[in-house]
């Protein structure tokens, strides 16, 4: 192997071990409390239509927002239901979907030089694949958002873009539905809001590291 691609593979190494330890480490550390707070909160004796609504507006905020949005979504179903959750999560999931091309549209230029503050591999890559890279990019924080804000800076064409990106955000809400309702059966499930909520994001994030380090061509 080659000194630079050596470097290569160390650096998006770097990068997946670092992403990945924002999530598991928490959940080693704080896992059970967490659980128990959300198993309180959800389950309580509030308005079902308040929580819903709220966790409405933290979902279509994600590209303004730090919302954990793959946390919400899936917690959101332990307290409506499967079906309920799911729609409310793929419309929620949309809008933002809607709100990062608008942003990154509207910035122009600005936007387009968001190398500095990401990795410049990442930029180089959603400017090269545009589609398939924002729609590998909708369950993992943070790049979901930066994606799309790229694309929109791109000056990608929108219609088939976010079609594509809302299709793929309804599928993604339903599926953390899935599991936030203890896989439809309407219980508390742990694990299953463990896969929901950390799992999907932890998965997606490893199948973009791999595409990118694929994909960008080696020196």
């Amino acid at each position: 192997m080659s000194r630079s691609r050596q470097s290569q593979t160390l650096k998006y190494s770097g990068y997946a071990a670092l992403y990945l330890s924002l999530f598991i480490i928490p959940f080693i550390l704080f896992g059970k409390q967490i659980e128990e707070f959300a198993q309180v909160f959800l389950t309580g004796n509030g308005g079902d239509h308040v929580v819903t609504f709220v966790a409405a507006l933290l979902l279509a905020g994600d590209p303004v927002l730090p919302t954990p949005s793959s946390v919400i979504a899936t917690l959101l179903a332990t307290r409506i239901g499967f079906l309920p959750a799911a729609l409310v999560n793929g419309l929620s999931l949309s809008a933002a979907c809607v709100i990062g091309y608008v942003i990154g549209r509207s910035g122009g230029e600005a936007f387009a030089k968001m190398g500095r503050t990401l990795p410049a591999g990442f930029v180089e890559w959603v400017r090269r694949h545009g589609l398939i890279a924002t729609l590998l990019c909708r369950p993992v924080p943070v790049l979901a958002e930066a994606s799309l804000i790229l694309a929109g800076a791109a000056q990608h064409e929108p219609r088939r873009l976010l079609a594509w990106c809302c299709m793929t955000q309804m599928i993604l809400g339903a599926a953390y539905a899935f599991a936030g309702s203890g896989w439809g059966e309407g219980q508390w499930n742990g694990t299953a809001i463990l896969i929901g909520s950390v799992g999907i994001p932890v998965a997606a994030a490893f199948i973009v590291f791999c595409s990118m380090r694929r994909r960008t061509p080696q020196p």
